[in-house]
């Protein structure tokens, strides 16, 4: 019998084919089994949703249906987050499993898999950090993008001088426990402490994040995640870009404020800016009909322009 550490609160954790949702897909790409979600029919335009540093795929749900009615929508966890496999050092083969260029490759293997040409990628923070990447390897694939909040310079991992030595066999081993002690409790009040008005979350916007933290490996994960590599600096890539773009922005956003997200709007050749009212940093949770009708009409724009 196979015996699975535990949480800190004490609860085994599980393979991610264990805690699947109805609606869940694993395929292996990149070297990883990725878990993804995908709502729509083909042959619809495509839209990729790619979530925010410790979403998932569960956090863009409050958007799926919606967009779905036109659109062939898939969404998948990046490694080290969601039910997407945690490989382990020295990785069996898998060529930098938690590194950007590997999330991104994995995001154009999934659209193969799907047997998409082109799509809309669609990133929230870290998730746009992940488009843009994904937009520099295969330019000529993207239809256009939507940037919410998204993390242009600089992660929520440490310092860029010391992520070589987190990465020696020593912090590896104790890298876990460290991670197990800062994540501590996941609720409620924790999830919402980046939106505008936190007494709007309930525990079904919990459940994702707590999900997250009962799959085999998730410390490992997490440590490996925030760890592999230098942060990213996409100054550079913004102004190479010539696809229409949607940036979108909470006006309470305490972790990228808006102002930034603004600058980066400016920065890119004809892009378009959203501010959200009455919303923090996920607007796909906090305020997803607000966003949902904002994509909607960037869209809507899009196909107008194809017709012309």
């Amino acid at each position: 019998m196979t015996v699975h550490p535990t949480t800190d609160a004490g609860e085994r954790t599980r393979p991610a084919r264990a805690l699947a949702y109805p609606v869940s897909r694993f395929a292996r790409l990149a070297g990883v089994e990725v878990h993804h979600e995908v709502h729509g029919d083909p042959p619809a335009p495509a839209l990729l949703l790619s979530h925010h540093f410790y979403g998932s795929t569960r956090t863009w749900r409050h958007l799926t249906a919606d967009l779905a009615r036109d659109h062939l929508v898939a969404a998948f966890d990046r490694p080290g987050f969601g039910l997407t496999e945690r490989p382990r050092h020295p990785w069996n083969g898998v060529a930098a499993p938690y590194r950007r260029a590997t999330a991104a490759r994995i995001g154009w293997e999934l659209l193969d898999h799907l047997d998409v040409d082109e799509a809309v990628l669609v990133g929230s923070s870290a998730g746009g950090t992940n488009v843009l990447e994904m937009y520099a390897q295969r330019p000529d694939r993207v239809r256009a993008l939507v940037l919410i909040s998204p993390a242009i310079t600089g992660d929520v991992g440490p310092p860029a001088p010391i992520r070589p030595l987190m990465r020696t066999g020593p912090l590896r081993a104790v890298g876990p426990r460290v991670v197990r002690r800062l994540t501590g409790r996941v609720d409620v009040a924790r999830v919402s402490r980046g939106w505008f008005d936190s007494s709007r979350a309930t525990a079904a916007d919990a459940e994702p994040y707590q999900r997250m933290l009962q799959v085999d490996g998730w410390d490992r994960g997490l440590w490996e995640a925030v760890c592999a590599e230098r942060p990213p600096d996409l100054r550079g890539v913004l102004r190479t870009i010539h696809v229409p773009t949607l940036v979108v922005a909470g006006d309470h956003d305490s972790v990228i404020a808006a102002d930034l997200s603004r600058r980066t709007a400016a920065a890119i050749p004809d892009a378009r800016f959203r501010l959200i009212e009455r919303c923090g940093h996920t607007p796909q949770e906090e305020r997803p009909g607000e966003l949902v009708t904002a994509i909607r009409s960037f869209l809507g724009d899009l196909g107008d322009r194809a017709d012309h």
